[in-house]
């Protein structure tokens, strides 16, 4: 848990570049829109970027206010649907979408070296064990709705977090 704690504070640090004082998410939402809508398409709605990220879509339209606002947004009109919102990056967005792509391939590239091919592939292979884990965990314990959740041991010996 320690060792998660502090993985945790480290992403604190803020970008640099173009992407100084934003939120990762903001740049995950950046990413999404740079590698799903070509240019001249008619941009993504909120909620299918919701559904890619994996959040609400107010709390997209939430991210996507703060980037409008500077610029790194724009907000059209569906040509099919005149009352769906689409979404695209300007080009300031596409700018800052780069830089931000550049510095986390700087970052998992710097990982890398540091720990050498083996043991990155190892890790790559536990993060993802560790993320199916908790998917079947989550969907255990949606199936247990209604049930006492704390009634009987989790399966292999696991304890719950």
């Amino acid at each position: 848990m320690i060792t998660i704690r502090r993985f945790r504070h480290r992403g604190k640090k803020n970008h640099s570049g173009p992407m100084a004082g934003r939120k990762q998410s903001e740049g995950m939402l950046l990413m999404v829109l740079r590698s799903q809508v070509d240019d001249g398409e008619p941009g993504i709605m909120v909620s299918e970027l919701g559904r890619i990220l994996d959040v609400t879509s107010p709390t997209v339209t939430q991210l996507i206010k703060g980037l409008e606002a500077d610029g790194l947004v724009v907000r059209g009109t569906d040509p099919s649907d005149r009352r769906a919102v689409r979404i695209t990056l300007t080009d300031e967005g596409v700018r800052v979408t780069y830089s931000f792509i550049e510095e986390m391939e700087s970052m998992i590239g710097g990982l890398t070296d540091y720990l050498g091919e083996q043991d990155t592939r190892m890790l790559v292979q536990l993060l993802n064990r560790a993320h199916d884990y908790f998917v079947l965990r989550e969907a255990r314990e949606d199936g247990e709705s209604g049930q006492d959740r704390g009634a009987g041991a989790p399966d292999k010996g696991e304890r719950p977090l």
